[in-house]
């Protein structure tokens, strides 16, 4: 061990290697809750649309949505979010039909 010196690790190296630790710690809980959670959130996705397909059409047309909006919600189980865009559906549709204020009943010219 000629020309090697040891170095002992004194109360700052073991204090940073801890914060190391924790950090690493702390990321890797994060990414797993986050894989945990995208895991699980697929899941309601599935089991949302699963639902929305078993129900008629008058059923789907009473919580505002048309068979197409749960086929176009089918395909982007693997993509995206299906409840997010089958509740942006359900409120484009509620604001096409609503009446602008002043605007019911029809005033005639």
């Amino acid at each position: 061990m000629h020309g090697f010196t040891q170095l002992k690790a004194g109360p700052v190296t073991a204090g940073r290697t801890l914060t190391v630790v924790a950090a690493l710690r702390a990321w890797l809980s994060a990414g797993l809750a986050a894989a945990a959670s995208g895991i699980s959130r697929a899941a309601i996705n599935r089991r949302v649309v699963r639902q929305l397909s078993a129900m008629s059409d008058r059923e789907l047309r009473d919580i505002g949505l048309s068979r197409q909006d749960v086929l176009d919600a089918g395909i982007l189980l693997v993509e995206g979010d299906a409840s997010d865009f089958l509740v942006d559906r359900r409120d484009e549709r509620r604001a096409s039909r609503s009446v602008p204020r002043g605007g019911w009943p029809p005033r005639r010219h």
